[in-house]
């Protein structure tokens, strides 16, 4: 990261993102549970796990700009 800006910049982006996929989530599941025996709820139960593999992707980049961060403070 250039700066301190361009960072908080960044994460407060991904922090979005996270916040995004879970709104997701709880739709999909929400919405599961409404249905009942329909038949799209394998599909709906699919779409929301790939909800939660977006997350933890997009948690995993937040902890790795973090420790880029920390890292590059520690330089200067």
């Amino acid at each position: 990261m250039e700066t301190k800006e361009e960072y908080s910049s960044v994460t407060q982006m991904v922090e979005r993102l996270i916040e995004r996929e879970n709104e997701s989530i709880a739709l999909y599941e929400r919405t599961i549970r409404q249905i009942g025996d329909s038949l799209i709820k394998p599909l709906l139960i699919s779409i929301a796990q790939e909800k939660r593999e977006h997350r933890r992707m997009l948690e995993h980049e937040l902890e790795e700009l973090n420790e880029q961060f920390e890292l590059e403070e520690g330089i200067v």
